[in-house]
């Protein structure tokens, strides 16, 4: 066996790419690339009814969006049928393996020894099972196609794989497979389990926990610095108490030694905000650019500002999809209005009036581009009201955004412009009873 490391990523194209099987992928990319080794790919398409090209393309782009490049050629277990076959009849003839035959076909089994099989686990230390325990394995089924646990030891032998790191779902699987190498006569890579990815319930994670393929946090806006760096967080430390990694830096901090024992907890919340600190880190011109490919196809890119309202919302949202759902208002001649906001803050007839005393106020102004301008307009009336800022500033953030939450008040106001916060102060001006009575 080579001493340069070598471990491979191995998917099977029979769905979209989990979340869990995104981590495994990082921490096998994370080692080769710590130790000067090679990332290798191979897919498991050895099942023919639910194998899909599509999937397989998914794959392939997550693994190349995440910025987790492999080395050399892929290899697909479903072109390598004939280096199974020899394999198998190899163990038959040595009597390590057998024939028997299933409707009418023939299918290969291997026979388990009835021994103590030991392993050094790379995470969790000594493993020890008793083999006398296991019933024969089945390596090559009737259909001709190998089984998992077999063509996973041939392909391992065949690509040079040091160091097989995978879930610890498989640990019960590793027995089986050494028992294979040693029958072939192959040396036996070394073995780490990772903990599993469990939800807040400490259940396996699933849909019912958000969402689970990395397509669906590719549509939701997401950076892939923000996955890699969180789903480097799942079950690995660096040893201190740093959380912001980019994979440059992952990479050069990355220890085996660092994996926890224990499963990890997938909190949606804490991807968010790890996400959303990437998103700041990003240059103005950066964010700009993958903002706009994100909303590639819709018409809101080209409305008037739209950099600068995006500009706005850098500082504030954890997706690109939050860019949508806070800053909407910017975008929709008819607005939504919160009700619990209109039952706050448009609490009395008062309010209207002093509503209509600033839309006069405000028409006097040329424009709304000198943001100094507008503060002193609108502090000005609210004193000759008698009232603290406040009092009027939240008032005119429902009328004109629909809500009670907003970046600053005379930003938002300079970006829609004199004659739109106008019309939306009117418009609340008129239909005043209707809103107020709406949020009782």
């Amino acid at each position: 066996m080579s001493d340069q490391v070598r471990v491979r990523f191995a998917p099977s194209p029979t769905g979209f790419l989990h979340i869990g099987g995104v981590r495994t992928a990082l921490f096998n990319f994370l080692f080769a690339r710590k130790e000067k080794g090679n990332f290798l790919l191979r897919i498991e398409d050895t099942d023919r009814e639910r194998s899909r090209p599509e999937f397989e393309n998914e794959i392939l782009d997550s693994l190349k969006w995440l910025g987790l490049t492999w080395d050399g050629e892929i290899l697909r277990q479903s072109e390598r049928l004939s280096v199974y076959q020899k394999a198998a009849q190899e163990l038959i003839q040595n009597d390590f393996a057998y024939r028997i035959e299933e409707a009418g076909k023939i299918a290969v089994k291997f026979k388990i020894p009835k021994e103590k099989v030991e392993f050094q686990d790379l995470v969790h230390g000594p493993i020890e099972f008793d083999a006398a325990l296991l019933d024969d394995l089945v390596i090559i089924k009737s259909d001709g196609y190998p089984t998992y646990h077999f063509a996973c030891v041939v392909d391992d032998h065949h690509m040079g794989i040091t160091h097989v790191i995978r879930g610890d779902d498989h640990i019960s699987n590793t027995p089986r497979q050494i028992l294979i190498y040693e029958a072939l006569g192959w040396d036996t890579p070394k073995f780490g389990h990772l903990p599993l990815v469990f939800g807040s319930d400490k259940t396996p994670l699933s849909k019912r926990h958000g969402a689970v393929s990395l397509s669906a946090y590719q549509k939701e806006g997401y950076l892939p610095e923000g996955i890699v760096n969180y789903l480097a967080l799942l079950g690995w430390s660096s040893g201190g108490d740093e959380e912001m990694f980019t994979l440059k830096e992952l990479i050069g901090k990355f220890q085996i030694e660092g994996i926890n024992k224990t499963n990890a907890c997938f909190d949606p919340e804490k991807l968010k905000w790890i996400n959303g600190e990437h998103i700041r880190r990003l240059s103005n011109s950066d964010y700009l650019e993958r903002l706009g490919r994100f909303l590639e196809g819709s018409n809101v890119v080209n409305r008037p500002r739209f950099k600068e309202i995006a500009l706005l919302y850098k500082e504030r949202i954890r997706t690109f999809s939050e860019l949508m759902e806070q800053a909407s208002f910017f975008f929709r001649e008819a607005i939504e209005y919160d009700l619990r906001a209109c039952a706050k803050h448009f609490k009395d007839l008062e309010t209207k009036r002093r509503l209509e005393k600033l839309s006069r106020t405000l028409e006097k102004l040329e424009d709304f581009s000198d943001l100094s301008k507008l503060e002193l307009c609108v502090r000005k009336t609210a004193e000759e009201l008698a009232l603290e800022g406040r009092a009027l500033i939240h008032p005119v953030r429902v009328a004109i955004s629909g809500r009670s939450v907003t970046p600053g008040l005379f930003e938002v106001m300079s970006l829609l412009g004199k004659e739109e916060v106008l019309k939306r102060i009117q418009y609340v001006i008129i239909n005043f009873n209707q809103l107020h009575a709406g949020g009782e």
